[in-house]
């Protein structure tokens, strides 16, 4: 779904667009059937969250958009008001949804909501929560719409991330085939490096995306289908941990027939079929299992079956608000930024002589959200593109014809529809087809203004939002750096505390572990929030993902390797190692050289007597730390 155009979800949306909108035009006129268009928005959120987790996320969502209209229509016709609540809204919604973090344009469309609401002329009370029921009505259906499928698919979100999960470790494992010197040469390229990063995202979001599923079920009463999906996932774990180990060491290479095997399985899974994945797992012949034991010997084969798996721990929505606000997170920045842009926007939009001034605000805030992996240079350049295409599409097609209600809630419900089922990736396409959506709607509301010279405030109130939005990324730069030091001190740490206690008593301790995943998680979270909130590319996402590459190894070590005999020393030594690369990062970021001189020159890399694999991966961590640049580790010493 992320990086294809999906039928289904376009079906979906025209059915809720044209439903929602069509009912209330016909029954109140297109006035009101513009807001109950606003409430479809709601559909961009969500698309690829399970069932479970989508429905209790849409309705709240659904309420945020009602709130904010109301919120907003408090403030028409003052501009100072105006300025404080949507400044106000838009921190307070970034907030909200960067703790809900759903799959979607983050708080975009409820500052849109918002604005919206605050720039109508001044109406009364009444008629505010008439067009608040319209929006209620188009959220309600657009809900209906976003479950539909749990009807008849109700694990189809899960089992698209594991397929792609599946798919992604093939062609890692592919990058890692061929000769030993095939291996060795290809250890350090490019080409192995992002196979490998695509690779343990796939898997990432494929835990992630099973995670959420638990969502408002009983403990210990999952579905069968989704443990199934959940023993996949352990199998490609170990896949996974074994590509990796033999590309970066340069080892036995893997065979090419588990590739093949594991596309065969994806297939399977995305149809919601049962993969035969052999009685011993997914790595197929002896030529795998050989491959797998040497460049990983301290860790079972796929098939073997320890417990427990390597499940990210679930948290509550109040745990994420607690973590949200702490000094380890990027929210509040983010929320600082986006409510600045808005509240400088609103302020222009209410003293120039502009047609629709909500736009002003509006295209600030689309700066700062929205557009996976894009800066936000590069999400105002997108945006810009296509609402000039958008823009100039509408006056060419509408120049001599002015269509009638009808045929505007049919242009706008097939261009919305569109819009939806595009992969988020296609940004300036999805802004040239809501453009029109947004000229047709207001226009058939309000026919005294034109389409021309609509279209050509839009062009301009857009163009003015964006610069603003560009210029509020120039003044609160990223995300502070004591903030990506901080959470990658704490993932380190938590991993020293996990590590520990399993050398300690001999086998992985539940409470130091899920912690620990949770700490990774979020230096995760950490390292792909960077890049999209730099106005110019830095190497700070670069340097952080080999740690967090590094911190994800160990603790798959932890969470797979077979018991052994209790280790105190061991333990005692791997933990207080850990803790003090944890206090050399809490200041530095990884490959500075304020980090390399404040670690001790004489630290020494433990050596687990049981445990020769974990020495080399928790070199791997230290080289990570003091130089990021991707380098094979040497084979496991043998136990002293």
């Amino acid at each position: 779904m992320t990086g294809r155009f999906s039928g289904r979800r376009a079906v979906r949306a025209l059915v809720a667009f044209g439903l929602s909108v069509g009912t209330v035009t016909a029954v109140a006129g297109i006035h009101y059937g513009v807001f109950t268009a606003i409430g479809c928005y709601v559909d961009a959120y969500g698309a690829r969250d399970p069932y479970p987790r989508r429905g209790p996320l849409l309705a709240a969502l659904s309420m945020g958009f009602v709130v904010a209209f109301a919120v907003g229509g408090l403030a028409q016709g003052n501009a100072w008001a105006m300025v404080a609540v949507l400044s106000v809204v838009a921190v307070v919604s970034t907030l909200f949804v960067h703790a809900l973090h759903p799959s979607g344009p983050g708080s975009y469309f409820v500052v849109l909501v918002a604005a919206m609401a605050a720039f109508l002329p001044p109406t009364g009370l009444t008629e505010t929560a008439i067009q608040a029921g319209c929006l209620a009505l188009g959220t309600a259906v657009s809900w209906v719409s976003g479950m539909s499928g749990w009807l008849t698919r109700p694990f189809r979100p899960e089992e698209r991330a594991v397929s792609a999960a599946f798919r992604s470790v093939a062609a890692f494992v592919d990058r890692c085939g061929g000769t030993e010197q095939d291996a060795q040469r290809d250890g350090l390229s490019r080409e192995f490096i992002t196979a490998q990063r695509q690779a343990c995202t796939a898997v990432h979001s494929a835990w992630a995306a099973l995670d959420d599923a638990r969502t408002g079920r009983r403990p210990g009463s999952p579905p069968a289908r989704r443990m199934r999906l959940y023993a996949f996932m352990k199998r490609l774990e170990v896949v996974l941990d074994a590509a990796q180990s033999t590309g970066e060491r340069g080892g036995s290479p893997m065979p090419a027939g588990p590739a093949s095997r594991l596309r065969t399985a994806a297939d399977e899974i995305e149809a919601g079929r049962e993969p035969d994945l052999g009685r011993s797992g997914t790595e197929g012949p002896a030529a795998m299992r050989k491959a797998g034991r040497e460049s990983s010997p301290g860790l079972p084969q796929p098939g073997q079956g320890p417990g427990p798996l390597p499940l990210p721990p679930h948290r509550s929505v109040a745990a994420d608000l607690r973590h949200m606000l702490s000094r380890s997170s990027s929210a509040p920045t983010v929320a600082l930024r986006v409510g600045l842009a808005v509240a400088v926007g609103t302020a222009l939009g209410a003293v120039l002589p502009l047609l629709h001034p909500a736009w002003v605000a509006v295209g600030a805030a689309a700066v700062l959200q929205g557009g996976p992996g894009q800066q936000p240079a590069q999400r105002a350049e997108a945006r810009f593109a296509g609402t000039l295409a958008g823009v100039g599409g509408t006056a060419l097609v509408f120049h001599s014809y002015q269509p009638g209600t009808w045929a505007t809630v049919a242009v706008a419900a097939a261009a919305h529809a569109i819009t939806r089922a595009l992969p988020p990736a296609a940004l300036s396409v999805r802004t040239m087809l809501a453009t029109p959506v947004a000229l047709l709607l207001i226009d058939a509301a309000s026919p005294t203004s034109g389409l021309g010279r609509l279209a050509a405030f839009r062009a301009l109130d857009l163009t003015l939002g964006l610069a603003l939005g560009v210029a509020a990324a120039l003044f609160v730069r990223g995300v502070p750096r004591r903030r990506v030091c901080l959470s990658v001190s704490n993932a380190v740490a938590a991993t020293g505390d996990a590590l520990g206690e399993h050398l300690r008593t001999g086998a992985a301790g539940e409470a130091a572990t899920a912690a620990a995943w949770q700490r990774m998680t979020e230096l995760w979270a950490m390292h792909a929030a960077v890049p999209a909130e730099e106005i110019r590319a830095t190497s700070t996402a670069d340097r952080l993902w080999p740690a967090v590459l590094a911190v994800r190894r160990l603790l798959v070590w932890d969470r797979l390797s077979p018991p052994a005999p209790p280790a105190p020393e061991d333990g005692g030594r791997v933990d207080a190692f850990l803790r003090t690369l944890a206090g050399a990062t809490h200041a530095h970021l990884p490959g500075t050289s304020g980090l390399r001189a404040a670690i001790p020159p004489r630290l020494e890399t433990p050596h687990p007597h049981h445990h020769a694999e974990l020495h080399t991966r928790l070199a791997a961590l230290r080289s990570a730390l003091e130089d990021p640049v991707p380098s094979p580790p040497a084979r496991p010493p043998a136990a002293p």
